[in-house]
């Protein structure tokens, strides 16, 4: 059962890796020009605006497009989830008109909270509100399309945005030279153009309608993910603010290069992971089966995702040297380790947390979250004044370590699942003192045997923490992985 499980893990999480992960991963890839034609003011004030949106979304209800994947599998019968796709679409739709409108007519008064207050500030929170809308519409639409396992029409989709969004982004920064407006125009007109094209998709073939016998139950099970969403904002995004009341735009712009950079294996990994994680366990029929694949893929998914938290953080200032447009952005990289951890402790929390959805205990959550953002606020408070953008990060990883303390606590009360935690917690520890190693090395970003130290120190942690699995969990791995690549393989050459 362990290698079919992963198997089939693996083969969407790598087709969402390819295709919404790296749609995402546009951003990173144009740091370098985004960087060498923003200022690190106005590369704070694009990341302070991606991330009060953020907050918005949560109010607007995108979490309802978590009960599709709840709900979907609760009938066999292709009419009901269908109705369950349209009504989650046409009332996140609905909530989200209900709230750009307001939001416009403010749109000025809503431009002095910007850093520096730029005289552009309108410009840029009315676009920003224009993204924010489709992108909400878009996003529910993928939630649709990753429940029914259409991970080949979703791959086609998200590689076509990534392209248009890439082509749109130089053109208006480099040809027309028309600044931040432009990257936003760019981003605009790529989410809205796929969003509508999303909707067309998932409400054709079916007469696209709210039932309110389905949008009860599954306003439900997703409001409390509102209150819970809007934290946990709080718990990733607290900090820009506070960074930005509480030290200079420089230390804003560093701290979101960074945050970005040490966010990588999420995006990489954990974000294509959990694109698939929760539709397919809550697939399985027996509550048994899914505690035991909770308990069983923790050590391999979470191994897996420390050794890219490990690998960026060991090679924290060849990723800012390579993304970074100016060399005011070096010290950036002496975050990035902090932020890696913070979001391998994130990871483990997916884990945790899943009984809760299973179960349908969602209420629950946002007093975790509460919580841990509690927690942030303070640590942030405390460290910010005194350390910069290096106390946000720190404050980071620390406030994702409550979350897990308190997520572990509630969620065994209702979904008790056997962990192997010298698996899960030795690995990790291990890394944090391989980081601290490379910390004392003497060399130079431009030393090669510094580089080779490090890269050294990263495979003997490799080979150390593949030991921690059981022979099972290795071969079950490494036939999941021999398996997708030949599946590649087949694919490139025309076999098969």
């Amino acid at each position: 059962m362990l290698r079919s499980t992963l198997s089939t893990l693996a083969r969407h999480s790598a087709t969402y890796a390819v295709s919404e992960q790296v749609g995402r991963l546009a951003g990173f890839l144009l740091l370098p020009l985004t960087t060498g034609y923003l200022s690190p003011a106005e590369f704070g004030v694009r990341e302070l605006l991606a991330v009060s949106l953020t907050l918005v979304a949560q109010i607007a209800g995108l979490h309802l497009g978590a009960g599709v994947s709840r709900f979907y599998f609760e009938s066999s019968d292709e009419r009901v989830r269908a109705a369950v796709a349209s009504t989650a679409v046409l009332t996140v739709t609905a909530a989200v008109g209900l709230l750009v409108g307001p939001l416009l007519l403010v749109s000025g008064s809503l431009a002095t909270w910007l850093p520096g207050s730029p005289p552009d500030g309108d410009v840029y929170v009315r676009l920003a509100c224009g993204v924010f809308a489709f992108q909400c519409i878009r996003e529910v639409t993928n939630k649709v399309l990753q429940t029914q396992q259409r991970s080949a029409l979703f791959a086609c989709l998200s590689l076509s945005k990534l392209l248009l969004e890439i082509g749109l982004q130089i053109t208006a920064l480099v040809v027309m030279r028309w600044g931040l407006s432009g990257l936003l125009l760019a981003v605009l007109v790529s989410e809205a153009l796929f969003a509508l094209l999303g909707c067309a998709i998932v409400l054709s073939g079916s007469r696209p309608q709210v039932r309110w016998a389905l949008l009860a139950p599954m306003l439900a099970y997703s409001l409390p993910l509102i209150p819970n969403g809007a934290l946990q904002f709080g718990l990733h995004s607290a900090d820009r603010y506070m960074l930005g009341a509480l030290s200079d735009d420089r230390s804003l712009g560093l701290y979101a290069l960074a945050y970005k950079l040490g966010y990588i294996p999420n995006y990489l990994l954990l974000g294509p992971f959990l694109l698939i994680w929760y539709p397919f366990i809550f697939s399985l029929p027996a509550r048994d089966a899914q505690r035991e694949t909770v308990a069983r893929l923790a050590p391999i998914v979470l191994l897996a995702m420390g050794g890219a938290c490990l690998a960026t953080a060991l090679f924290a200032r060849e990723l800012v040297a390579l993304s970074a447009g100016r060399s005011d952005y070096s010290e950036a990289a002496a975050a990035i380790p902090w932020i890696a951890a913070g979001y391998w402790l994130w990871a483990l929390y997916q884990f945790l947390q899943t009984g809760l959805y299973v179960d349908k205990q969602t209420a629950r959550l946002p007093w975790i979250t509460l919580a841990a953002l509690a927690a942030n606020l303070y640590l942030n408070a405390i460290l910010v004044p005194t350390l910069g953008f290096l106390g946000a990060s720190i404050a980071t990883a620390l406030t994702f370590l409550v979350l897990c303390v308190a997520g572990h606590e509630i969620a065994q009360r209702v979904f008790p699942v056997t962990y192997r935690w010298p698996a899960i917690l030795g690995p990790a520890a291990a890394g944090f003192a391989v980081v601290l190693v490379a910390g004392f090395l003497p060399g130079s970003l431009e030393s090669g045997a510094d580089r080779a130290l490090r890269a050294g120190l990263f495979v003997s942690w490799l080979i150390a923490a593949a030991l921690s699995l059981t022979a099972a969990e290795r071969r079950a791995a490494l036939d999941a992985i021999g398996n997708r690549l030949r599946s590649l393989r087949s694919a490139n050459t025309g076999e098969g």
